[in-house]
């Protein structure tokens, strides 16, 4: 058997949205993702013989010098370990350009680079007596051609394990520069592994007797981009290939939902997005459903901030729950007739996105008026 380190996506220099000095400290972090990678790679436990970076390794395709050259050093390290290193471009770090990254360096980067624009066989070696094919290519403006799905892929050889690498998206078109691939044509090119970049979310899909698997993000870079948290290696060689997720060093990007329909008050609010925080997570929790009484976000941010990396509160709720306007509008008070009055408005909307607007105009105007007369928002 040998084993290989699947990465993609890494995205080396993306600036994270957050506030100083937490983004300085997370794009940190997420620029040495790479270095903890190879560090996995060389401890002999992991019993790592290749790594596979299946494009995106920087977020654009000139990255900052010292990016490149602390990038360089770390896949070195590998090299000089007799670790066998293969890098294919993507989308973000694409080599279309002049002044790309990879044609810059193509002299001094170590292991593979591959740079050919069709799929093709583009290396065979030996690693612990197994005959290893690969099968890569890299998207080129101009010159890769693209007229639906890719299916022309070189066929896999027998007695040989065939490792294909692509960063594209299977059996999904979303234009050229996404690379879409065929499925059924990948199958019927009967590869042992398909190492997938581009999908950041991560997952596995069997093409025949093939096992074709996104590797994904490892370290997040927002609340909607999360990233896996865990490595993939893979083992090849004995029988079908297999995959394992191992649980990566990264900080967890963390969105909790809150109903807070039928709540007392903030108290009970406060103690629910407690038991949900992560200590190191930078989490965003969206507040939804109707709401019984007034929400004072900057209070909750204030007592909960501590508790965990970041906090972002994000008020998604519906509305005031019904009875609270019921009561609010038998009110002989100028509240009283202002809820009156926009629930009317509400009640005639034209369209989702005009309730939307009226919902928000009497939440608001209700915190304004909040020591009008009444005690149900006291």
């Amino acid at each position: 058997m040998f084993r290989l380190l699947h990465l993609a996506d890494l995205h080396l220099g993306y600036h994270v949205a957050l506030p100083s000095p937490l983004k300085e400290e997370v794009c940190r972090e997420r620029n040495g993702i790479l270095k903890k990678a190879v560090d996995l790679a060389l401890d002999p436990r992991m019993a790592i013989d290749m790594v596979v970076i299946a494009g995106d390794l920087f977020d654009n395709h000139r990255p900052e010098a010292t990016f490149v050259e602390e990038t360089i050093r770390e896949l070195a390290r590998l090299e000089a370990a007799g670790i066998r290193v293969v890098t294919v471009p993507g989308n973000h770090d694409e080599i279309t350009y002049n002044d790309a990254v990879y044609r810059r360096e193509a002299g001094r980067w170590p292991g593979i680079l591959v740079n050919a624009p069709m799929p093709a066989s583009v290396a065979e070696f030996t690693i612990k007596g197994y005959t290893c094919r690969l099968v890569a290519m890299a998207y080129t403006g101009g010159v890769t051609r693209i007229d639906g799905p890719l299916k022309d892929f070189p066929q896999a050889g027998e007695g040989e394990i065939s490792l294909a690498v692509f960063h594209g998206s299977l059996d999904w078109d979303g234009g050229e520069r996404s690379l879409p691939l065929d499925g059924a044509a990948l199958a019927a090119a009967g590869y042992d592994y398909i190492a997938l970049g581009h999908i950041h979310r991560g997952g596995e899909r069997r093409l025949g007797k093939t096992l074709a698997c996104y590797a994904g993000m490892v370290a997040g870079r927002g609340f909607a981009d999360p990233g896996t948290g865990s490595w993939t290696i893979v083992t090849l060689g004995d029988g079908p290939a297999r995959v394992e997720g191992v649980p990566a060093p990264t900080r967890p990007w963390q969105v909790i939902t809150v109903d807070v329909t039928g709540m007392g008050g903030m108290e009970e609010l406060e103690a629910e997005i407690k038991e949900n925080l992560t200590a190191d997570a930078i989490t965003q929790v969206r507040l939804v459903g109707h709401v019984g009484f007034e929400l004072d976000l900057e209070v909750l941010r204030v007592r909960l901030e501590n508790i965990c990396s970041y906090l972002e509160l994000a008020d998604e709720t519906e509305g005031w729950a019904p009875e609270i306007l019921d009561k609010l509008a038998a009110e002989p008070t100028i509240r009283g007739l202002f809820v009156r009055r926009l629930r009317e408005k509400l009640s005639h909307a034209a369209s989702p996105q005009e309730a939307e607007t009226v919902n928000r105009a009497l939440m608001y105007g209700l915190a304004a008026l909040k020591g009008g007369g009444g005690s149900c928002l006291r």
